[in-house]
């Protein structure tokens, strides 16, 4: 069976436990040895977990991570500009998209809505006013086990009830179910005893992959979410601290801080894709913390929404240099179109209005998209009385 799985990761496939019983017919002992082998022989990463075991297959996931990070490298018009017209946009769709795993319908229309209210928000309200609040902490702190507590403190504010608030210290005193995607209690984190010691040797951790380049500089935001949900540090929030300590990395580290933090949006694009990522921890837990289905999965994700940018950032480039730029609201109508409606389809104000969870007016979406039409960004047709429109041409993407 190590012979099998040697062959099948040449072939860039990476098989979990079911597939290699319902796809392959291996099981049992067969399993075990190949658990003990890739446990032995895969590069290991130097922190606790309960299996005692935390690894990935460097070989198998190098190529992945840097076809991912080259393609940003090399896209891109140019980072400086990119950064400074779509910083807005990423903030908050990572915001967006943050709540949305957890299931909160929310919008950049309905963020910047609450965001201007200053007293009696709902619970929901409240939480898109603390992960804006989250957000700026980390652009102006770094990253410390007292600023990671300050944090959770602010992502939490009026947020939890009394039982699930932290007794003493930074991190939960007794056990916690985690709830799975169907409802059931599919873990339940580490034992509370382990906390301390673990999460302080993990912020040190965080803190020596931020001073020098290595093999796991480009890995780390995956790895801080995976290792963050895993150790489970508190009552509740756990995913949410989890994407923003992520983020947080991203931010910090001068390798990788203007790399594109889309991961929080890419789980959330649709209902196959957070099974996806579900599916991804899973598989990683079941060989005992085995990174590489979470890597893959992770920059699968990414590439649509990696795509996605880049073409805006083309054809945003093409308009500025006509001196007749698309603006914001023009970005993130075209963001929709591009993530949700195939290039080559025709649609319309409505069907626009659907994809962007309809944020605006009929008369404002078609007001954006003949905008759009005189930009050259997209075509018009008109069948009786309903306008269609198209996506000009496909932007090549390297």
């Amino acid at each position: 069976m190590i012979e099998d799985y040697l062959a099948l990761t040449a072939l860039g496939l990476y098989p979990s436990k079911k597939e290699w019983f319902f796809k392959y017919g291996k099981q049992g002992n067969e399993y075990e040895a190949l658990l003990k082998h890739k446990k032995s022989n895969l590069t290991k990463i130097d922190l606790k977990t309960s299996e005692g075991s935390l690894y990935y297959n460097e070989k198998y996931i190098s190529t992945i991570m840097k076809d991912f990070y080259q393609t940003q490298d090399i896209g891109f018009e140019s980072i400086n500009h990119f950064a400074e017209n779509f910083i807005e946009i990423m903030i908050f769709s990572e915001v967006e998209g943050t709540l949305e795993i957890e299931g909160i319908k929310t919008s950049k229309r309905k963020i910047e809505e609450v965001l201007k209210i200053k007293s009696d928000l709902s619970s929901k309200e409240q939480i898109i006013v603390n992960m804006k609040k989250g957000i700026d902490y980390i652009f102006e702190h770094d990253i410390t086990e007292a600023n990671l507590y300050e944090l959770y403190m602010i992502l939490s504010e009026h947020s939890l009830t009394e039982d699930e608030k932290i007794e003493s210290g930074y991190y939960r005193q007794n056990g916690v179910d985690i709830i799975g995607k169907y409802g059931e209690v599919s873990d339940r984190g580490v034992d509370a005893k382990h906390l301390t010691q673990w999460m302080n040797e993990f912020i040190s951790f965080i803190q020596k992959q931020l001073e020098s380049l290595n093999s796991l500089t480009y890995l780390m935001p995956q790895l801080i979410h995976y290792y963050m949900i895993t150790l489970h540090p508190y009552y509740d929030f756990n995913g949410r601290m989890a994407r923003m300590l992520a983020y947080w990395y991203i931010l910090k580290c001068p390798f990788i801080k203007n790399k594109m933090p889309i991961f929080s949006e890419a789980i959330n694009y649709n209902a196959k894709t957070k099974a996806l990522y579900y599916k991804a921890i899973e598989d990683a837990r079941e060989d005992d913390n085995d990174l590489t289905f979470f890597f893959d999965t992770m920059f699968d994700l990414g590439k649509k929404f990696l795509n996605v940018y880049l073409k805006l950032d083309a054809l945003e480039s093409k308009t500025r240099r006509t001196m007749n730029p698309l603006t914001k609201s023009e970005l993130n109508t075209l963001k929709s179109i591009l993530l949700y409606i195939n290039e080559k389809d025709f649609f319309t104000w409505e069907d626009v209005s659907f994809v962007d969870k309809e944020q605006y007016t009929k008369q404002y979406y078609l007001k954006l998209l003949n905008s759009l039409v005189d930009k050259d960004v997209l075509l018009k047709n008109i069948k009786g009385k309903i306008y269609y429109f198209q996506v000009k041409e496909q932007v090549e993407t390297f």
